[in-house]
């Protein structure tokens, strides 16, 4: 909250006995003081509802947009079939080489009261056939097997991928306030046909988000 402050505007000039004659319009009349007193009651009225909205506010929730960049922390769901991923020297994260890639998934720590706006990853990608997937996703806590709702998705069949790659993706209305309390978040991705696992790679994921 940016500094408030009040001064007051109304300095009126004394009347004095014997020498003014008291009127209503004029300079030094009544309505002018009367309009100067006002107007200064107004600008109390104004800095004591800012006080208002500042105090009626949950202390910890930002305002305007801000944005979570958390650390990448990938959990690799490999089978007999999907391998995983592991981490580069600079922390970035690329898929094991095969046809069917790696898979992975990420849990999200996210604060109550917030709307999600929009999602970012940046990383390699190879093109050609490499397909590469990175999900925001989210699931009840008290139905495990309940399908999640998908709040975004990063993906070459739906997106433009440069190499390197920074794609940002508005998160669906539908999903954006954030109910820790009731779902888990988390990211998952997912590849195929991977030729080179060093020209593939997710660096950075990056959420912006506003106060609900």
């Amino acid at each position: 909250m940016s500094d408030l402050s009040y001064t007051p505007a109304f300095a009126p000039t004394d009347w004095i006995d014997n020498v003014h004659r008291i009127q209503a319009d004029g300079t030094n009349g009544f309505n002018v003081r009367f309009d100067a007193i006002q107007a200064d009651l107004q600008q109390a009225a104004a800095v004591v509802s800012e006080i208002n909205t500042a105090i009626g506010r949950p202390v910890g929730v930002p305002t305007g947009q801000q944005l979570l960049t958390p650390g990448l922390d990938l959990v690799s769901t490999p089978n007999s079939v999907i391998g995983g991923w592991t981490y580069d020297e600079t922390g970035a994260a690329h898929p094991d080489a095969g046809s069917a890639g790696g898979s992975a998934v990420m849990g999200l720590s996210l604060p109550a009261d917030i709307r999600l706006v929009s999602f970012r990853a940046i990383g390699l990608f190879a093109g050609g056939a490499t397909s590469l997937n990175i999900l925001l996703l989210r699931i009840p806590l008290s139905e495990a097997s309940a399908t999640p709702d998908r709040l975004a998705e990063i993906t070459n069949s739906t997106s433009v991928f440069t190499n390197p790659y920074d794609i940002t993706v508005p998160v669906d209305t539908a999903f954006a306030a954030v109910d820790p309390d009731t779902f888990r978040y988390y990211i998952a991705l997912s590849t195929g046909f991977v030729q080179d696992s060093s020209a593939t790679s997710l660096a950075t994921v990056q959420l912006a988000y506003t106060a609900s």
